[in-house]
């Protein structure tokens, strides 16, 4: 980022006691800092604890390109109407800055309307800021630096502050419900709104509260539209009536979160925690029949509800465990089987606490050398605490000469090697990019690293306001190089009291969209996320200048292959790619003008059989001759091409 674009707290003299008591860790730090040492790094000299693999969270997993934005809406224009705005323009994800780092209550505020939309969010949060910024971390000791364990006990408060938890969880093949909130939680089936009558089949075994507690009790709900309405059946042996029978089943029906009746049916057998009983519940029209192993204990008669999912409710201490779960509909059709043997792929759990839009922490913007080491102990920490969590830095532009990404890339051991470098000079181009992406490719590739980038979207000081032609131009050639993520810097345009110029981003200081923002959003929404996909399991494999007779330092001339034997034409920017075990080839030519279009002519070599292209705007491939191959290309364009070999 251009200087302060992302301001790091000030330096004041803060010992390691005084960061400890700020962050609220004094007093129980050793024990809490003991108990995560394993967490971190062994316990025990010579037996290594095996961590699952790191992920890069939700923004890297799958096949969804990802593009993010650097700068979102102010904490005033912080609403579900602007993040709805950025999910419009195409964004997968969001860093939380632009004074949203400020505390943990505004990053909770930004996290919920990023949930509703479906927007992934980097956070920055505060006191990982105070870590990185104030302190190393090493084993060694010394002045404003913290251990291991120490580290780890900070970091793994400020995961928890913002990670989903769940009341739900698999235990011996089985879901166990653990809890929920003094009013209930209900998590339901994805499927099954429309779903009217059926037969709601499953194997329930409540559990005494809190381990051996006061009594039994387990939750059953059914035709429930979300987690506020339904129909909840409680298996129970708490005292509901005057002589106390042995077991109950407890019915009511919750209206927006409240009980609209209770009705508590006694039992002529005992429920006893630990036990399991079948339980089926079939519904059809307005009449609810309930059996217990096998046994009709129960016909109901309401018309409130008539149609919607299945799920389980469990309050406050409450604990059960559920398996074999079957619905069927009236004409015997299976609509949901689990036995959870694969997950909880098939359900919403109810939700304990945190974010489903939390997918990282931005570790650090633009480190110098003597940080990495501490980054790389910081990322570190993050990998093994939560491998789903993705620990993200970004370099410098031409970061120590160049080589300072390859150094990054084996110190930090990053998930995914970024950088920024912006250049859309008021003067022309910053043809440094060439080399500065070379460089970033070859750590990428060298250490089996994806390689995310920045591109402009804004005016600033010596940099002219990009055009949509820019933002293709910036992305294309990004992409020839091998790029795995795209982000815009930025996205809502800074005040101007900070001072660097800068001007008409994606939306003005008050808000107003830009004409880039409509830009942004028709090449992220009908080109970005196409072509983005089809790249992200490829491997680059060169980048060659095509037709130029002089090309920038980073970018080396065209030589034949088997696969494109010759080109001619104007100038363009070849990034070839493979797959492994695969002979075919893909080729993306990208305009080297961001000003005028380009007619590139290939001849293709004699191991290509057969010529596709890429058609982003309705996702399809088309055969092409492979002779006379003539690309025509508006300024910034691309095209991609599939050469089967």
């Amino acid at each position: 980022m251009p200087e302060d674009s992302a301001p790091r707290i000030p330096a004041p003299s803060l010992s390691r006691k005084d960061f400890l008591r700020v962050a609220g860790l004094t007093g129980g730090l050793v024990a809490a800092g003991s108990g995560m040492v394993s967490a971190a790094r062994p316990a025990v000299a010579g037996t290594p604890v095996v961590h699952p693999a790191a992920t890069g969270g939700p923004v890297m997993s799958g096949d969804t390109f990802p593009i993010g934005i650097f700068w979102p809406p102010p904490p005033f224009q912080t609403t579900l109407k602007r993040y709805q705005e950025i999910v419009d323009a195409g964004f997968t994800f969001s860093h939380s800055n632009n004074y949203l780092y400020a505390d943990h209550y505004i990053q909770d505020y930004v996290l919920g309307f990023a949930d509703q939309v479906g927007l992934q969010v980097l956070v920055d949060d505060p006191d990982i800021r105070w870590l990185v910024g104030q302190f190393a971390i090493s084993d060694a000791g010394g002045d404003f630096t913290l251990s291991t364990a120490e580290a780890t006990t900070v970091i793994q408060r400020v995961l928890n502050t913002y990670q989903l938890h769940s009341y739900w969880s698999i235990t011996n093949g089985q879901l166990l419900m653990n809890g929920g909130t003094g009013d209930g939680s209900v998590g339901l089936s994805k499927q099954g709104a429309s779903w009217t009558d059926y037969t709601f089949s499953c194997d329930v075994t409540p559990r005494q509260t809190g381990g051996g507690g006061s009594y039994a009790q387990a939750g059953l709900a059914f035709r429930a539209t979300d987690p506020s309405n339904g129909y909840v059946w409680l298996l129970s042996n708490s005292g509901y009536t005057s002589p106390k029978a042995p077991g109950y089943l407890t019915k009511a029906l919750f209206v927006n979160g409240q009980a609209s009746w209770v009705k508590p049916v006694p039992l002529t057998f005992a429920v006893t925690g630990g036990t399991s009983y079948h339980v089926d519940i079939v519904v059809s029209g307005s009449t609810i029949k309930t059996s217990i192993n096998g046994t009709l204990v129960d016909t109901t008669t309401d018309s409130t509800l008539t149609k919607g999912k299945v799920g389980f409710r469990e309050a406050g201490p409450e604990s059960a465990t559920f398996d074999n779960v079957k619905v069927t509909d009236s004409a015997g059709k299976v609509l949901l089987s689990d036995d959870f043997a694969n997950g909880l792929g098939q359900w919403d759990p109810a939700n304990a606490g945190g974010h489903a839009s939390f997918a990282g922490l931005d570790i650090y913007d633009e480190p110098s050398d003597g940080a990495l080491q501490t980054l790389g102990n910081a990322v570190g920490i993050v990998k093994s605490l939560s491998p789903d969590v993705l620990p993200y830095v970004n370099l410098l532009p031409g970061f120590d000469g160049g080589a300072g990404y390859a150094k990054a890339a084996e110190t930090i051991k990053p998930l995914e090697l970024s950088f920024d470098r912006y250049p859309i000079l008021a003067t022309g181009e910053d043809t440094g990019y060439f080399q500065n992406w070379s460089d970033v490719r070859a750590a990428g590739l060298k250490y089996n690293i994806p390689t995310w980038t920045y591109i402009q979207s804004i005016g600033y000081n010596g940099h002219a306001i990009p055009t949509e032609a820019d933002l293709f131009w910036q992305i294309n050639v990004s992409l020839a190089y091998g790029c795995k993520g795209i982000q815009y810097f930025t996205y809502w345009t800074p005040d101007p009291a900070r001072g660097e110029g800068f001007h008409d981003a994606l939306l003005t200081v008050d808000g107003r969209r830009t004409p880039l923002y409509y830009s942004a959003r028709d090449v992220n929404n009908h080109y970005l996320k196409q072509v983005g996909k089809v790249l992200l399991p490829l491997t680059s494999e060169s980048v060659q200048a095509a037709n130029l007779a002089a090309p920038p330092a980073g970018l080396p001339a065209f030589s034949g292959d088997a696969y494109i034997s010759a080109t001619s034409g104007d100038p363009a920017v070849l990034g070839r790619f493979m797959q492994s075990g695969v002979s075919t080839r893909w080729v993306l030519v990208a305009n080297y003008s961001r000003h005028d279009a380009a007619t590139v002519r290939l001849t293709v070599g004699s191991a290509v059989t057969g010529v596709d292209s890429y058609d982003p705007a309705h996702n399809r491939w088309t055969s092409i001759s492979k002779s006379g191959l003539s690309l025509k290309l508006a300024a910034g364009a691309a095209r991609l091409l599939r050469l089967h070999g």
